[in-house]
């Protein structure tokens, strides 16, 4: 996808690639000389002096001062995030300790989505969002109710993401047989279905046990009470341990973090940044709708299971990150989230 960026000659996009990569790397102005020494050695440094003003010319490169040298627009890391996407790669060797802590021996759902968010920030070293903007997708593959001393019921659902389980009140008039008879109708009308068609169905299996609805009514308002509850407490898992790397960055201030701390805490703000209509790794820009994200980066990835998106992932950082390392985390921890939990939601770590 090219965002509809101004056409490029071979050259003018080999000496952009490489000008933009040397600036990412080494966070410093961009120059003829330095191109020519680092990367494109074949070229006189005033072949690359034109070429470099032509592409200021066309918005892709800018001078802070009159006597520095360039540094790339957003129009240029958009150009470069382009080039490096289309062939995002991850070296397996290089990331086992990602595949190590991913899962780290657990099939609950709370705790896997804590691992993705915490592993991604240590390994990048920037904010990480995971984002359940596919909740309702999420496939039901059984359904426990269990009664407990003192009217609380443990409703556990297994699903092919992972378990969701939390300890509730009832109200007293359900007893252990009721839990048990429940959990077995509900596993097996609701296997298979999705979350959003097991809130949405109630009146529909009430054929056939109606002597008996109103108990089974009310244990199944506990599990539709424990899915809210989970959606509603784990829609965004933002791990905020990157913050110090933003600071640390030459193009960052206190105030930009700040902005990004703010938008971190913003629901509203994170399901707005984190939307993406695409299966692959993308890059987004702050520079449009959210002027909070100025002179930042979304690089985000779906985890799409059973042909349904279920969730987006990524991190906040500014423009000048190193996007084909990160991409490379993001598909591969997209990767193995497939294969792990396109086993039936069971991990085998």
């Amino acid at each position: 996808m090219e965002d509809n960026l101004p056409k490029l000659s071979d050259r003018k996009r080999a000496i952009l690639y490489y000008a933009v990569d040397n600036y990412i790397k080494l966070a410093s102005p961009i120059t003829s000389l330095l191109v020519q020494k680092t990367t494109l050695h074949d070229l006189s440094t005033a072949t690359i002096r034109n070429e470099l003003n032509a592409l200021e010319a066309m918005g892709y490169l800018k001078q802070l001062h009159t006597s520095s040298g360039r540094v790339p627009t957003t129009m240029a890391y958009r150009f470069f995030v382009n080039e490096t996407l289309k062939n995002t790669t991850y070296s397996t060797k290089d990331l086992q300790d990602v595949k190590a802590k991913l899962f780290d021996r657990t099939n609950n759902l709370s705790e896997i989505v804590e691992s993705i968010s915490k592993t991604i920030s240590t390994k990048t070293n920037y904010p990480t969002v995971f984002m359940f903007d596919g909740f309702e997708n999420l496939t039901v593959q059984a359904i426990k109710v269990v009664w407990l001393i003192g009217a609380q019921v443990l409703v556990l659902v297994e699903t092919n993401a992972g378990a969701i389980s939390n300890t509730i009140q009832s109200s007293g008039n359900i007893t252990k047989q009721d839990c048990d008879n429940a959990s077995s109708v509900f596993s097996a009308i609701f296997q298979g279905k999705s979350i959003s068609y097991l809130s949405q169905n109630m009146d529909n299996f009430s054929i056939g046990i109606k002597e008996t609805m109103s108990k089974y009514n009310e244990v199944f308002k506990l599990v539709l009470e424990v899915l809210s509850e989970y959606y509603n407490h784990t829609k965004s898992k933002v791990s905020n341990q990157g913050i110090i790397k933003l600071l640390e960055s030459p193009e960052s201030s206190v105030e930009s973090a700040k902005n990004i701390l703010t938008v971190l805490d913003d629901s509203e703000s994170l399901k707005s940044i984190m939307a993406t209509e695409t299966e692959n790794i993308s890059v987004d820009f702050g520079d449009g709708s959210d002027s909070k994200l100025a002179d930042c980066a979304v690089i985000k990835a779906p985890l799409v299971l059973d042909g349904k998106k279920i969730a987006t992932f990524g991190i906040i950082g500014p423009e000048r990150i190193d996007y084909a390392s990160i991409a490379g985390v993001l598909k591969f921890v997209s990767d193995e989230l497939k294969n792990k939990l396109g086993k039936g939601g069971k991990n085998d770590t």
